[in-house]
């Protein structure tokens, strides 16, 4: 389970997603094909959006990080509570997404590791200006998308449940299911879940 090793500001069109990444891991769990599953998405509108405009990108994407969790992750995903499939839809992302990966394990985790539970805008602009100079295919992009790159970053934190407030920048730190970070433990990933400030 290795994260895409190519920088891609993907995270522009792809949010947090959970109600749809539940959905699908949901279905997956039926043991339907994955033109099956596409099928199912589009005709009973599971993600009840109002459009079909953006359920192809954003089912994309849900596949896309489904696709580094193995089978107990994704019955996880599809089956614990809410505060803890939140966790692991927020290292799908991560394992599907390097940007994202880098972020969370290099800021996030230093504000952890310090107990400095307060991510700030400059937080966030030095990691980004930090991996761009760093990053050949990153020096291209533009500065609206590094500014949406920030938003989303942050959203996406709050959505998971880490950061507590947006505006405060208010980091806190999560409980999480005991079978869930016993089976963390054992596939060697617990490292992650310290990085995300997850009480183990």
């Amino acid at each position: 389970m290795n994260y895409e090793p190519k920088y891609s500001a993907s995270l522009t069109g792809e949010p947090f997603l959970f109600y749809e990444i539940r959905q699908v891991s949901k279905i997956k769990l039926e043991g339907i094909t994955e033109d099956e599953l596409r099928e199912a998405v589009k005709t009973q509108n599971v993600f009840q959006y109002k459009t079909e405009k953006s359920v192809n990108k954003r089912l994309k994407a849900v596949i896309k990080r489904l696709a580094v969790l193995d089978d107990t992750l994704k019955r996880y995903l599809a089956e614990k509570p809410s505060d803890t499939a939140k966790i692991i839809n927020l290292y799908s992302i991560m394992k599907s997404n390097c940007l994202m990966y880098d972020f969370v394990m290099e800021t996030v985790a230093e504000k952890f590791s310090h107990n400095s539970l307060v991510l700030e805008k400059v937080d966030l602009n030095e990691f980004l200006t930090d991996k761009r100079q760093q990053i050949p295919e990153m020096s291209h992009w533009k500065d609206d998308t590094l500014k949406k790159l920030r938003q989303v970053l942050a959203r996406i934190l709050y959505e998971s449940g880490i950061l507590a407030d947006p505006k405060t920048g208010q980091l806190q730190r999560n409980n999480l299911d005991s079978e869930v970070i016993e089976y963390y433990k054992s596939i060697g990933e617990l490292h992650v879940l310290k990085a995300m400030g997850i009480n183990i």
